[in-house]
């Protein structure tokens, strides 16, 4: 296993030229939030903004649209049908979504988006007609879990973005088997799913990608809470739309994402900072890596 390194992520991002537009920097589609969780939606969202991508559509509830555009201004918003209890529905949103996924470089699914029968479909067809790279968090991996052969049958890239908790389901066992021994969990699911990126997330969060493994070496335990998965899926996802590899997107997302944790720390503390502040911390991480590459 290697140890993730600063000077190795500042390479992956080359300088912007003078003459480049908002084409250039990859479409992404976020299919996220509930009328439960528009707050996971929001959180991806900022989170993939402020790491460079050039034009976002946020695919949500409908009544999540009025929330999350008076916070966020530079997102298109695509205003998703739901069932009563808020969550999205395949049935009634399959032409609408099917058209976004077909213009986007990487898709986003999972984050606040609940785990009911019409939300799995949803997923499932997800999985299925993305041809640019997807990428599974949260529910989106929960879902997955139960019907991983899915996963197995997409030549397209694929990124997964589990917790300890989310990466028991879809190997079945537990969470203790997982934590005892973080690296062979990573390298089982790389072998079950060798064309996968795999962040397992956590204290020293590991990544892998067939026999490949790395370990990052930046973040802290204040970035335990909720919301902070939510704001690496979107870096993640933004960093895949701009035409990372999946595993060079995932190795860059874990330790920026943990190097603006770590600037959060700094300022807010540990036990006050959230992950909002770990948001408004990554234009400091960037102007480093412009400064360094």
């Amino acid at each position: 296993m290697e140890m993730i390194d600063f000077e190795s992520v500042c390479r992956l991002f080359p300088e912007r030229k003078a003459d480049s537009h908002k084409g250039h920097f990859g479409r992404l589609l976020c299919i996220a939030g509930s009328m439960r969780m528009p707050g996971a939606a929001c959180m991806a969202v900022f989170g993939a903004l402020r790491c460079g991508v050039g034009l976002l559509t946020t695919a949500t509830a409908e009544r999540n649209v009025p929330i999350l555009a008076s916070a966020c201004w530079e997102s298109m918003y695509l205003p998703l049908h739901t069932d009563t209890e808020g969550f999205i529905t395949w049935a009634e949103n399959e032409s609408i979504l099917t058209e976004a996924i077909r213009k986007a470089d990487a898709v986003l699914v999972g984050c606040g988006l609940g785990q009911t029968q019409e939300t799995a479909l949803l997923v499932q067809r997800v999985i299925a007609i993305t041809e640019g790279t997807l990428i599974l968090d949260a529910d989106g991996l929960n879902i997955a879990s139960s019907c991983i052969d899915i996963i197995h049958e997409r030549k397209a890239p694929v990124i997964l973005t589990p917790h300890p908790g989310e990466m028991a389901r879809l190997l079945g066992t537990d969470t203790k088997t997982v934590q005892q021994s973080r690296p062979e969990a990573l390298q089982t699911l790389c072998r079950m799913l060798p064309q996968a990126a795999i962040t397992l997330k956590g204290h020293h969060t590991i990544v892998g990608q067939g026999e490949r493994m790395y370990m990052n070496p930046t973040g802290n335990p204040g970035m335990s809470r909720g919301g902070s998965g939510d704001v690496l899926a979107g870096m993640i996802a933004s960093f895949a739309a701009q035409g990372l590899t999946p595993l060079d997107a995932v190795t860059a997302g874990v330790y920026l994402h943990g190097m603006a944790g770590d600037i959060a720390a700094r300022r807010m503390s540990q036990a006050a900072m959230l992950p909002r502040d770990l948001i408004a911390c990554i234009p400091e991480v960037f102007r480093s890596v412009e400064e360094n590459r």
